[in-house]
């Protein structure tokens, strides 16, 4: 047996190996992925932040797998400062930002995210001044946003609108009585396993207030069986012609 016949075998055994190594840890990744996924969509806000920050740190050779690795980096910094939104914490969204403090992030959708919890921010915020000065950086954030990213709907229409909010804010008189904060505050029932106001979802639904519900009746329909042991049910009796 020659060099070159032993050789070749083994190099594309090698080759095969490294191959089925990388499906490998891609597929495992995934599949973590996918995990967290599943977490954000069905409001598991707390578990989908932690998992997709330990995903992130644990992701070791991962990185280096092409195609895979950055992918993968960009899905779960997405997810992490998604869940993070949506769970109320809206001033440790993962925003990357040099020694300075400058903000450095490329990526268009936390941009978004950051400059949404801005937003919210500046309306939690009861001293209408500081208010004020909030709403002007959110609407630098937007500007930043759409700059980067001008076939944005979302982003455009954040931009304007929260330039109106502004412009009606400066506009307006303090108000008297109760705070916005207070009126603002989303009313969820005591037995709802749902988050506090609007989830990734949208609204909670519920039927309108001051509904009553006691005057509708719900109907449910027969099982197959009862439907044989009482072949008559749902047909009208004979009528009786009166007079």
């Amino acid at each position: 047996m020659t060099m070159k016949s032993f050789l070749t075998p083994l190099i594309a055994a090698i080759v095969l190996a490294l191959a089925g190594t990388g499906f490998w840890i891609a597929g495992q990744t995934e599949a973590r992925i996918a995990a967290i996924h599943h977490e954000l969509a069905t409001l598991q806000y707390a578990a989908a932040t932690n998992d997709a920050e330990n995903v992130e740190t644990a992701l070791g050779t991962a990185r280096r797998v092409p195609q895979v690795g950055d992918q993968a980096v960009a899905d779960l910094r997405g997810t992490r400062a998604t869940a993070t939104y949506w769970g109320g914490g809206y001033s440790t969204i993962p925003v990357q930002k040099d020694a300075t403090g400058t903000v450095t992030e490329s990526d268009p959708h936390i941009l978004f995210l950051a400059a949404n919890a801005a937003f919210r921010t500046s309306q939690a915020d009861l001293d209408r001044l500081t208010s004020l000065r909030r709403l002007d950086g959110v609407v630098k954030s937007y500007g930043d946003v759409v700059r980067n990213s001008p076939n944005d709907a979302d982003a455009a229409y954040n931009y304007e609108y929260a330039i109106r909010v502004r412009e009606t804010l400066a506009k307006a008189k303090p108000p008297a009585g109760k705070s916005a904060k207070a009126a603002a505050r989303p009313v969820v029932a005591e037995d709802s396993d749902l988050p506090s106001g609007a989830t990734l979802h949208g609204h909670p639904g519920g039927p309108p207030p001051a509904t009553d519900m006691a005057q509708f009746k719900i109907v449910i329909p027969k099982r197959g069986e009862e439907r044989k042991d009482n072949p008559e049910a749902g047909k009208g009796g004979v009528k009786v012609r009166k007079g």
